[in-house]
């Protein structure tokens, strides 16, 4: 099983939309999936509103992977440091954003070996 993690602008479950600016989401999906196909979805509150802990807070709930719309470095990095794989692109309700995940349309963002 495999925890997804997407940033929501709506508790709506499998129909919540995605937030496009990852740092000031309020809700969060939290997606199990297994054999390539979803197995549950919960939408949690982040009652932290501080931006930096965003990351950390997918994190501390089992997070392995992210889909995200757009990211900022800061939060990339704690993702990294944490190996947590992040994908950005992401638009549409967290199903659409889990079809292109799946179909390989979401752009991985990787480490900048040039970034010290």
């Amino acid at each position: 099983m495999t925890r997804l993690g997407i940033p929501v602008a709506s508790p709506h479950g499998l129909s919540s939309k995605v937030n496009d600016h990852f740092a000031m989401s309020e809700c969060f999906a939290i997606m199990e999936v297994k054999g390539g196909r979803i197995a549950s979805v919960e939408v949690i509150r982040n009652k932290q509103k501080d931006e930096k802990k965003a990351a950390e807070f997918l994190v501390e709930h089992g997070a392995e992977v992210v889909l995200a719309g757009r990211i900022g470095s800061c939060m990339t990095r704690i993702f990294m440091d944490r190996g947590v794989r992040l994908f950005s692109g992401a638009e549409g309700t967290i199903k659409d954003a889990f079809k292109d995940y799946k179909a390989g349309k979401l752009t991985e963002v990787r480490p900048n070996p040039y970034q010290i």
